[in-house]
């Protein structure tokens, strides 16, 4: 599976908290702090530059579709998954879904710089890794 559908699993329980449209190009903001700040400099979101786009929908959980951006002006929806493997790609979200088709994309920092897909998917694997071996840990507690 490549970067452009990869992306949204890395980036679970990041908020989609802004969007711009220009002609084909989508540019995304996904806040996500427990991994951005992994990263220099400091920030708490990536940036996702979508170019080619030629599908940009919200669908609610009545299966009714509307512009992405007309959703994102009452709300900002977390990324859950993506079970696809091929454009178009759905998102799922915790207000309803994502649907995407584009031919590439980028990725950067919120404060600019350029960011590999590779970085961000080492990052996240690194966290998950991190999180998986502190709850294995034992819980302090009192003992008698």
């Amino acid at each position: 599976m490549d970067a452009r559908i990869r992306i949204w699993n890395a980036l679970h329980d990041g908020e989609i908290s802004a969007i711009s449209e220009d002609g084909d190009t989508l540019t995304m903001f996904v806040n996500i702090p427990y991994l951005r700040r992994r990263l220099k400099p400091l920030g708490d979101s990536f940036v996702l530059t979508l170019t080619g786009v030629t599908r940009a929908e919200w669908r609610d959980s009545d299966g009714r579709t509307s512009p992405l951006r007309e959703e994102l002006e009452i709300g900002s929806p977390e990324i859950l998954k993506t079970g696809s493997e091929s454009m178009p790609i759905t998102v799922e979200t915790t207000m309803g879904q994502v649907i995407l088709e584009f031919q590439a994309i980028r990725f950067a920092l919120d404060t600019g710089q350029a960011v590999g897909y590779e970085t961000i998917e080492t990052v996240c694997d690194e966290y998950w890794t991190e999180w998986e071996a502190k709850a294995k840990q034992p819980r302090g507690g009192a003992s008698a």
